[in-house]
């Protein structure tokens, strides 16, 4: 229920969600005659909209979020009883995709993989449930990566499925009870790197000893240019990101998930 509740709820707080509720009361005001208000809430719905596709502030934005946690190369990498990888960024094979759309799970798959495949774990487990069941699928995030990973040459006694979770909280309070009966503590977590701050929270709460393994960086280095100051809808896609994952820590610090 909370997850339901937080997809319909947190997009009142991103940044298109923010500028459609001051439009819809600038549409209140029009119709109670007040004019003149409705007109700075229409202006100031077209402002965040401006400020948030500037390529300089979603850049900024995701940059908060994920410099804490630089990337390395998986060689570099201290060993870890397991390598753990979050799903979430998965789209189901519906018409008239006839495969999943990995898209940013693939990052994390993908690096996760090089983990293995460099010897810093002998096990990966691969963490996600069903997610999009609106579509009928009872397919499993974590069994669509656990084929690709087939795929790509990682033996199946190699991998560990959790299939419940449906959110971040949800990936480590699942996961802890795979690592305990296993004897497993100390893990390599793999997600993306603006995802990674709330996702090590979660599962030190569960009591786990994480080890930061950042993929899927996008706050990279570019050349000045006229065009960072220019809106543009990668740009806002970016802000959306960033603000989405800053909304989901201040929730789970308010519901003491963290």
């Amino acid at each position: 229920m909370f997850v339901l509740i937080g997809k319909i709820f947190a997009p009142l707080a991103y940044p298109l969600g923010l500028a459609a509720g001051l439009w819809l009361l600038a549409l209140l005001c029009r119709v109670f005659h007040r004019t003149h208000d409705a007109r700075r809430l229409v202006l100031a719905g077209i402002f965040l909209v401006l400020y948030f596709s500037q390529p300089w502030v979603g850049d900024a934005l995701l940059r908060s979020l994920e410099d804490d946690f630089p990337q390395k190369l998986a060689k570099d990498y201290q060993e870890a009883d397991v390598i753990v990888v979050l799903g979430g960024a998965i789209g189901a094979p519906v018409p008239p995709r006839v495969e999943v759309d990995v898209g940013g799970a693939f990052d994390r798959l993908l690096f996760g993989m090089r983990l293995w495949r460099a010897g810093k774990a002998e096990h990966l487990i691969l963490s996600g449930g069903v997610i999009e069941s609106l579509v009928g699928s009872d397919i499993t995030e974590a069994q669509r990566l656990r084929r690709l990973a087939l795929e790509y040459g990682v033996h199946d006694g190699a991998l560990v499925l959790e299939e419940r979770s449906r959110s971040t909280r949800e990936n480590a309070f699942y996961t802890a009870p795979l690592l305990h009966e296993r004897g497993w503590n100390r893990i390599l977590l793999v997600t993306s790197a603006c995802h990674m701050r709330r996702a090590i929270g979660v599962f030190e709460r569960q009591g786990v000893d994480v080890i930061p393994a950042p993929t899927d960086l996008q706050a990279v280095q570019r050349p000045f240019s006229v065009g960072r100051f220019l809106p543009n809808a990668e740009a806002l896609r970016a802000s959306h990101r960033a603000v989405k994952e800053y909304v989901g820590i201040t929730v789970y610090w308010l519901r003491g998930w963290l």
